[in-house]
């Protein structure tokens, strides 16, 4: 079931796709990584178990016959989400920037204000990592937020809907891992589900693995989102920079 028009297409910008292209590994990629960090306690029979739960981004299916990859991509980074409440903005106003990394992005001062002594002053850094690692992993927090949306009778179009795209996906695997990792494969972005237990083994801070243990604990339907983004040298798996961004997106 194809969502609603949330937005105006512009067939003009097609250079989304390259950069996840750039940007992110392939799922094979992540399979041989996970191994390797794990030092081969998460197998390779597991990981193909995880991928046949994998949500694919096919704008054919999601938007309709008559959209493109290019314009449905095109759409989705031209939006801006706040990264304190989760507000989606489609046009101009852009939102704020934080001006030392330049990769979160705010819808006022007060959000900013918040997210800053909530979370952001640990880890604010024009240094950790690279500005395309920033451009994937905004993009990709933002499709999954885009593909939460459906139309709710009372309230119009929101978010964490039971119509949604991404609903229908996690009701379908019965898919309750708290962690998504996208990848981008065969010209077609994909989020493959983790279970926490495993994603740990990619964070080496113990106090960062504990909170993010504590955050995305049973209890909890958050959904974050595990980035693991291409480096210099892409043939050793090794060598890999990966982030953990919490998104706005609930499991049902």
């Amino acid at each position: 079931m194809p969502c609603p028009a949330l937005f105006e297409m512009d067939a003009t910008k097609n250079s989304v796709g390259e950069m996840l292209r750039d940007a992110l590994i392939t799922a094979d990629h992540l399979c041989v990584s996970m191994q390797k960090m794990s030092k081969g306690k998460f197998t390779k029979k597991q990981f193909d178990a995880q991928f046949k739960m994998r949500i694919e981004v096919d704008s054919r299916v999601i938007m309709g016959l008559g959209t493109t990859q290019d314009e449905f991509f095109a759409s989705v980074a031209e939006m801006s989400q706040c990264d304190a409440c989760g507000k989606l903005r489609s046009g101009l106003p852009k939102m704020m920037t934080c001006g030392n990394c330049r990769c979160l992005h705010y819808c006022g001062e007060a959000c900013q204000r918040e997210h800053w002594k909530f979370a952001h002053r640990t880890m604010c850094t024009k240094k950790l990592f690279s500005k395309d690692a920033y451009r994937a992993s905004s993009f990709c927090g933002k499709m999954l937020s885009v593909l939460s949306m459906g139309v709710d009778p009372n309230h119009g179009i929101v978010m964490n809907a039971d119509t949604s795209y991404l609903f229908m996906c996690f009701r379908k695997h019965g898919c309750t891992d708290h962690v998504y990792m996208p990848v981008f494969q065969e010209n077609m972005l994909m989020y493959i589900p983790m279970p926490l237990a495993w994603v740990l083994y990619l964070v080496p801070d113990v106090s960062s693995r504990a909170a993010l243990q504590n955050d995305f604990s049973s209890n909890n339907k958050r959904v974050a989102m595990g980035i693991q983004t291409k480096v210099e040298d892409i043939n050793d798996p090794t060598k890999s920079v990966f982030m953990i961004k919490d998104t706005f997106v609930m499991l049902p």
